[in-house]
Order: C-alpha cells, then sequence, then structure tokens
C-alpha cells in the first residue's frame, strides 16, 4: 500500500505573489491574453492596479465556485505527483479524496463566509445565493475528477517512464518569442516510452474552449524552444477533462508552432498598445475601457469598483435583457 501525505494547500496560493510580480515587467501568458480579450478594464486592475491598491489585490483572489474547485482539484494533483511515484490502491485513493472535501474545502468554506483575510469566494463577496444543490454539484466535480485522475491513463504512462522522464511539472517556466517575454506554467510533461513529448493540462471543465488551444499551443512552443524534441512532430498535448473523463490528444506540426508564435506576437502588441509607457510597463486605468457587457461584469471580481452601486448594474443588465416590443 502506497502511504500518501495528506497536505492542505494553503488557501493564499503563493502563485498570487507570482501574478504581481510578473505585472511589474511586461509578459505575456495564456491567462494574460483571456483577461485582456475578457475586458481591458478587468485586465487594468488584474495586473497594473493590484501594484498599488491592496483592495484591488484582495479582489483579484475572489474565487468562483467553478474555478475554486478547479484549484482544488490541481493542486492535489500538483502534491500526490510531487510525492508519490505510484499509484495507490483504491482504499488510499478514496481516503485521500475525502481529505481533501472534508478538510480543505471545509476550511475554505468557513474562512470564505468569515470574511477575514485569506481565501474568499466570488459568491460571499457579492453576497450571491449558493443552494444546497450547487454545493453538491461543487463537491461531485472534485470527488469525480479525481477520481478518474487515479484511473486515468496519462497517470499510469507517466509512473511507467518514472521521474526521470518528467520534464516538467507546476513550474514557472519563461522563455522569449522575439522580444515578448512568456511565462507558463505546466501540468506534467514527460517523454514517453517512444521518446515523445507528452504535454498534459488537467481540465476539470466539460468543454474545450479557445482559451485552452491558446493555452495548449504555449506550451509546445516551450517544449520547441527548450529542444525538448528533435521536430515538432515528436510532440503532442493533451487536454484531459477529468469531469467525463475524455482525453483530446493534439500532434503538434511546424505550422502550429508558427501560428502560436504569430499569434503571441500580435497579442503583445495589441496590449501594450494601450500602456502609457511601454518601455517601462505602466499603463492609466483612463486608457483600458471596461466593457458594456452586464452578463460578464455580473461575474467580474471588480464588479464594484466598476459599479458602486450594484443595482445600477443590475437596472442595465434587466433592461438589456427586456423583450423588444
Amino acid at each position: 500500500m502506497t502511504s500518501i501525505p495528506v497536505t492542505v494547500a494553503p488557501a493564499f496560493s503563493e502563485k498570487a505573489e507570482e501574478k504581481a510580480r510578473d505585472a511589474r515587467a511586461f509578459a505575456w501568458s495564456a491567462s494574460r491574453h483571456d483577461t485582456f480579450a475578457t475586458c481591458p478594464r478587468k485586465y487594468y486592475y488584474s495586473y497594473y492596479g493590484i501594484l498599488e491598491d491592496p483592495e484591488v489585490q484582495r479582489l483579484k483572489q475572489l474565487s468562483a465556485l467553478a474555478l475554486w474547485a478547479g484549484s482544488v482539484v490541481h493542486e492535489t494533483i500538483e502534491d500526490f505527483l510531487r510525492t508519490n511515484d505510484a499509484i495507490p490502491d483504491p482504499t488510499v485513493q478514496e481516503a485521500l479524496i475525502r481529505s481533501v472535501v472534508h478538510d480543505r474545502m471545509l476550511k475554505e468554506w468557513k474562512q470564505s463566509e468569515g470574511g477575514t483575510n485569506g481565501f474568499r469566494l466570488f459568491e460571499h463577496e457579492y453576497t450571491q445565493p449558493i443552494e444546497q444543490e450547487d454545493k453538491k454539484i461543487l463537491v461531485g466535480i472534485v470527488m469525480r475528477s479525481l477520481r478518474n485522475f487515479f484511473k486515468s491513463p496519462l497517470l499510469r504512462e507517466a509512473f511507467k517512464v518514472r521521474r526521470s522522464a518528467w520534464l516538467s511539472m507546476e513550474e514557472l517556466v519563461s522563455f522569449h518569442v522575439d522580444d515578448v517575454p512568456v511565462f507558463l506554467r505546466m501540468d506534467l510533461a514527460f517523454r514517453d516510452e517512444r521518446d515523445r513529448v507528452r504535454i498534459v493540462d488537467w481540465k476539470t471543465g466539460r468543454r474545450a474552449g479557445k482559451f485552452n488551444e491558446v493555452q495548449i499551443a504555449g506550451y509546445a512552443l516551450y517544449a520547441a524552444e527548450k529542444g525538448w524534441a528533435k521536430s515538432a512532430t515528436e510532440i503532442s498535448t493533451e487536454l484531459a477533462y477529468l469531469i467525463w473523463p475524455r482525453y483530446v490528444r493534439k500532434d503538434v506540426t511546424q505550422p502550429v508552432l508558427d501560428t502560436a508564435r504569430r499569434f503571441v506576437t500580435r497579442s503583445a502588441k495589441t496590449m501594450r498598445a494601450l500602456l502609457n509607457d511601454p518601455d517601462s510597463n505602466t499603463a492609466r486605468i483612463e486608457d483600458f475601457p471596461r466593457i458594456d457587457k452586464p452578463r460578464i461584469c455580473r461575474r467580474c471580481n471588480f464588479r464594484k469598483l466598476c459599479f458602486p452601486r450594484a443595482e445600477a448594474l443590475e437596472v442595465r443588465s434587466t433592461r438589456r435583457s427586456a423583450p423588444k416590443p
């Protein structure tokens, strides 16, 4: 039987500190691109406002229920992979999964309800109703995802080649695309028995999106830049949707890498165009307009900064959703 040390991850992740550091010098990442594409004002708060305002820093760390489930699953998997070299028997697996729910999640839930410094749910911050069924669904996502993780063929393959063949696991890495610094963090990358590079991204969501494609292309680009493979065709990416489970594998080609490079360059250029001084990476809030999409704004961590009176957003939302005569 494999012994799994049960550790409770800190509610206020040190990865948040990395994001704050990244903002001091311009860098590109898939999440940064996604934030900018969603709303320029949200982008400003996320990468520049946090350097000046403690309240912005606090709001940035709010976690919606679905994101919380994803964080719990990812951090549990990371901890397991760092401390184990074999898949434990089902009894030990279940003990770990239940400890995550009953210890970590319950602790963070109580902390969020208390409203003190540290972990805080978006729903608690904005007094959104959370039904008992929502809680059951949340716990179900976490437990089902972790159970499927232990059954994953990707996990078996990774342990089969042993840790010496692992290339990266939840490490913050960087490289350059032309003059653009790029930061990313792979869930897991390893060299399989056929000497191919396999890049794995664990997912708790139910479907693919444009963000996933951008993210995974960045991973492949890094692998190629680091010389992990002699050619692009020796690299493959794996999106592991643990909730189903479903595994989407894509083989990488040179055109895919070339497209990724152009995408990063264009995206970075668009972001830099709004900066007050691109060389010093300084920004002014007035240069980053907020969007006019109440459906998105209602789910934004920075909602109270853009709409100090919550009812103003709700009224606008009601008016826009009213049927036309």
